[in-house]
């Protein structure tokens, strides 16, 4: 398996606002653009501790977390029973939490095995008929999907270089910015691992020109070590961000409050029992 990442702190904050934000709008389609597995065996990493392990032991100080429909689906699952052993990626999330309810679902993926595998979970939960698989380009494939896309849809965009271009010169941030002008529902997750590399971000942000009455809600989380240039352990990621848009004023709002659920509940944690793990934040809006 190619992807590494599942279980780590970038994952808490991610699939905790995707979960609640799509069990909020039920939107009529979802695309995902880089879709990776459905569901991993975790294998209790120094990354997965100070991840999803540590959110697990730690549970108990957050009510709101506790309660999540992320928190809900994962200890759902029957290997789950006791304790958090598999964890499902966001395309198990997705069809767990909107099932029949959700019209068409999309997964994008460079790698067919990943499809592969969707298709093998969805046919478990007995959802075949509404779902595509698109072994290609997903920064062309969710631009060429943008003038059939509604304001009742949803696009999780995951790529990590969101500004990166590709070969016909566009990226993932430019396809999420057309989508978000034209009204569809959305969040886009991305990482930084330093100061410089979320400055670059920022200035890939301030570079919009405006054409819309829109704008887009941000919320960063990030290691109070980020500016420390730590090199001996990396937790996964050091930072990383969401922007939502057109999402509905109870996504917004629970978009704030979780946040600071996750910075309380890393509260005198470590990072692999050597530096401090705890986190800040950063929120924002950006004008499109």
């Amino acid at each position: 398996m190619s992807y590494k990442h599942f279980g780590r702190i970038g994952d808490i904050w991610k699939h905790i606002p995707l979960c609640q934000f799509l069990a909020i709008e039920k939107p009529a389609s979802y695309i995902e653009t880089n879709s990776a597995y459905p569901e991993y065996q975790l294998t209790g990493s120094l990354e997965q501790e100070y991840g999803i392990l540590h959110i697990e032991k730690n549970i108990q100080k957050s009510q709101l977390i506790q309660a999540s429909v992320y928190w809900k689906v994962l200890n759902s699952i029957s290997e789950n029973d006791h304790g958090i052993s598999k964890y499902l990626g966001s395309p198990a999330l997705a069809l767990n939490i909107l099932r029949a309810s959700t019209e068409k679902f999309v997964f994008f993926d460079i790698e067919e095995p990943c499809l592969t595998s969707i298709a093998e979970y969805a046919s478990k939960l007995n959802l075949t008929s509404q779902i595509f698989y698109k072994n290609e380009d997903s920064v062309e494939g969710l631009l060429n999907m943008i003038e059939e896309l509604s304001i009742e849809d949803f696009i999780h965009v995951d790529p990590y270089l969101i500004h990166e271009k590709n070969p016909h010169g566009n990226s993932y941030f430019d396809a999420f910015i057309k989508a978000m002008r034209k009204g569809v529902k959305g969040m886009l997750w991305y990482g930084f691992n330093t100061s410089k590399e979320r400055n670059a971000l920022h200035q890939g942000f301030q570079g919009l020109t405006n054409t819309s009455s829109r704008s887009l809600q941000g919320i960063e989380i990030m290691s109070i070590l980020l500016d420390e240039n730590i090199s001996d352990v990396n937790p996964g990621v050091w930072g990383c961000g969401i922007l939502i848009g057109n999402l509905s004023d109870v996504s917004s709002k629970y978009f704030k409050q979780i946040v600071l659920e996750v910075i309380k509940i890393y509260q005198g944690s470590t990072i692999f029992n050597k530096y401090s793990g705890e986190l800040k934040f950063e929120d924002f809006q950006i004008q499109i």
